[in-house]
């Protein structure tokens, strides 16, 4: 069965519809997106389907980083060729309700704000990692942990290190693994 009448017969009448025009610079950029991210597709149908969606977020993408309000910029990433739908299936965390401390308060402490600078882009100051694939695991509990130890040890040493999620995901005896944490 090929993909087009897969995606019919699995009631998904709108992925394989008339193919837009596609310029010639996205496709090529989608070209070296596949060859970023080491995807292939089965067949041609597949190919053409996913151009669209990739052309679909490119105009996205230059939309957002056209707005001269944004103070940021956005690009793609391995998720540039997925629906929205495939995207959402990634979504791991099936999380449990807030914890509270063993007293049963929330244990909330306030810190003080009137020393702190107008920014920090700690990203120019070579504190943050590029970003990381936590592919269908629900750990990003994880990723923020790391990411947090990772800036401080930086702050701290003048070192950036890249710490292993995977490690903390299968030796936290505490958090739910894949399913979550805290």
């Amino acid at each position: 069965m090929n993909f087009c009448a897969t995606a019919a017969f699995l009631g998904l009448t709108n992925l394989c519809q008339e193919t837009k025009t596609i310029n010639n610079e996205v496709e090529q950029a989608f070209i070296e997106h596949i060859g970023i991210h080491g995807k292939s597709y089965g067949t041609t149908e597949e190919y053409k389907f996913r151009l669209g969606v990739f052309a679909d977020k490119h105009a996205e993408i230059e939309e957002i980083n056209a707005n001269p309000e944004h103070t940021f910029t956005v690009g793609h990433n391995f998720l540039s060729d997925m629906t929205k739908e495939e995207k959402k299936r990634m979504l791991g965390f099936r999380g449990v309700q807030h914890m509270l401390g063993s007293d049963g308060a929330d244990n909330i402490v306030v810190l003080p704000e009137d020393n702190l600078a107008d920014s920090v882009d700690w990203r120019t100051k070579g504190a943050v990692n590029p970003v990381k694939n936590q592919g269908q695991c629900g750990s990003c509990w994880a990723f923020s942990a790391t990411a947090a130890i990772e800036g401080h040890h930086f702050i701290q040493t003048g070192t950036l290190l890249s710490l292993s999620e995977q490690e903390i995901v299968d030796c936290d005896t505490t958090s739910y693994g894949c399913n979550g944490g805290w």
